[in-house]
C-alpha cells in the first residue's frame, strides 16, 4: 500500500502522518485491498480540512473530504465517512447478487414468509428451515455441548473458537453426542 501526503499551510508532523496511516490501515477491513492512498492536509483560518483519497482492488475509488476544528478528528472523520461509502457499496453488489431479494437485515415478517413459501416450491416440503439451530459467535465445544442439552435441539451448528471452522454437533439413535468437523489444515 502507498501512502502519499500533501499538506498546505502546515508542516506534517509524523505523529500526523501515523494517524492517518492508521486509519487508512482500518478501512482495508472494509475497502478490501487498497493499492494506493493519498491523504491531504490543509489550514483555513481555524478549521482544519483533510481530503482522503483511496483507490482499491477491482478499481475501486473512495473520496471523502471532513473538516474540523482539530486534525485529528477530521481524519477520523474522512475515515468514517470512507467506511460508510464501502459498506454501502458492498450492500448494492449483495443486493444485485441476490437479484433484488431483500438482505436479512431489512426483510419483515411478510416478506419472510413468503420467503419460505419459495423455498418450499423449490425444494419440496420435506426441507424444513431452522435458523435457531446455528450460533454464529465462536464456542468452545464444551458450550456447543451445554446448548445441545440445555436447548432441547437435535442439531447444533457453530464456528468452533479454536480452529474458526464450522463444527456440527447431533444426537444419533443412541442418544449419544457426535461431533462433525472439516480436517485440520495441513
Amino acid at each position: 500500500m502507498i501512502v502519499e501526503f500533501s499538506g498546505k499551510n502546515l508542516a506534517l508532523t509524523t505523529a500526523l502522518k501515523t494517524k492517518a496511516e492508521k486509519q487508512i490501515a482500518k478501512l482495508e477491513r472494509f475497502t478490501g485491498p487498497i493499492i494506493s492512498a493519498h491523504a491531504s492536509f490543509e489550514i483555513e483560518r481555524h478549521m482544519h480540512r483533510v481530503d482522503l483519497v483511496i483507490r482499491c482492488a477491482r478499481e475501486r475509488t473512495y473520496k471523502a473530504t471532513s473538516r474540523s476544528e482539530d486534525m485529528y478528528a477530521a481524519i477520523g472523520n474522512a475515515s468514517d465517512a470512507i467506511q460508510q461509502q464501502a459498506q454501502k457499496q458492498k450492500t448494492k453488489r449483495l443486493a444485485v447478487r441476490s437479484k433484488g431479494k431483500p438482505t436479512a437485515g431489512t426483510s419483515s415478517s411478510d416478506e419472510k414468509g413468503e420467503d419460505d413459501e419459495e423455498h418450499k416450491r423449490r425444494t419440496g416440503s420435506r426441507v424444513k428451515r431452522r435458523s435457531n439451530l446455528f450460533h454464529p459467535k465462536p464456542l468452545k465445544l464444551s458450550d456447543a455441548v451445554l446448548l445441545m442439552q440445555n436447548g432441547d435441539v437435535p442439531v447444533v451448528v457453530y464456528r468452533d473458537q479454536d480452529t474458526e471452522r464450522i463444527s456440527v454437533l447431533f444426537k444419533d439413535k443412541d442418544e449419544s453426542l457426535c461431533l462433525v468437523s472439516p480436517p485440520a489444515k495441513t
